[in-house]
């Protein structure tokens, strides 16, 4: 199996094999909806999902610098890196835990907007569950690393929906998952937002068996 954008950040400490990207959906403009009538592949349903808790900053030039709490997702080649954090609620423990992330076109956009500069290479890597940024978060002084290796890059470029990881939330169930993203090629700036339109990194619940890739 990825954040992210993943996730990013990522729940890679949620799941038992995080190696590849799971997949990658383009994102029509019928796609924007918060239920299920119309198969929508990108909707978030209210209830059903986790807008990141905590966004921070953390910065290999500035390796002690502390960002603190952001709106934004910022990313830069080989120096600005974003941690998001998600508190997974106890009563989640049974239910399938999603990491995904939306990538709407600019003219999809409704109260968010984005800076896109580069070739789209994104590194997502997970932190230990438990171990989550607070407003001391530097480079230097990162939440714990996880058990499992860093996603491989993927690529990412606007008018997709990009499903990073699946896997059961037992492991994280009661406490924070966080995982940081990267780039080597690309400047990447946005508004976490999720109004009709969201974009961003989120993690989405289902129950029984994982959703094929295909539609997750």
């Amino acid at each position: 199996m990825l954040f992210l954008l993943y996730l990013v950040a990522s729940l890679g400490a949620v799941t038992a094999a995080p190696f590849e990207l799971v997949s990658k959906r383009p994102l029509g403009d019928r796609e924007w909806t918060r239920n299920k009538k119309d198969g929508c592949p990108a909707y978030l349903e209210e209830g059903q999902y986790e807008f990141p808790h905590y966004i921070t900053h953390i910065s290999r030039s500035q390796p002690n610098r502390a960002f603190g709490p952001q709106f934004n997702g910022l990313i830069t080649p080989n120096d600005v890196s974003s941690i998001f954090s998600f508190d997974v609620p106890a009563d989640r423990a049974d239910a399938n835990c999603t990491l995904e992330f939306l990538f709407p076109r600019r003219d999809q956009l409704k109260t968010s907007d984005f800076t896109y500069k580069g070739a789209g290479t994104f590194f997502f890597t997970g932190y230990l569950a438990g171990s989550c940024p607070n407003a001391s978060t530097t480079f230097n002084h990162q939440p714990t690393p996880g058990v499992f290796p860093p996603f491989p890059p993927i690529h990412m470029e606007p008018g997709y929906a990009y499903t990073l990881d699946v896997g059961p939330c037992m492991f994280a169930a009661g406490t924070c998952v966080a995982g940081v993203t990267s780039s080597n090629d690309t400047f990447f700036d946005f508004f976490q937002d999720r109004d009709d339109c969201p974009i961003g990194i989120y993690n989405t619940y289902s129950y029984g068996l994982p959703c094929d890739p295909e539609h997750c």
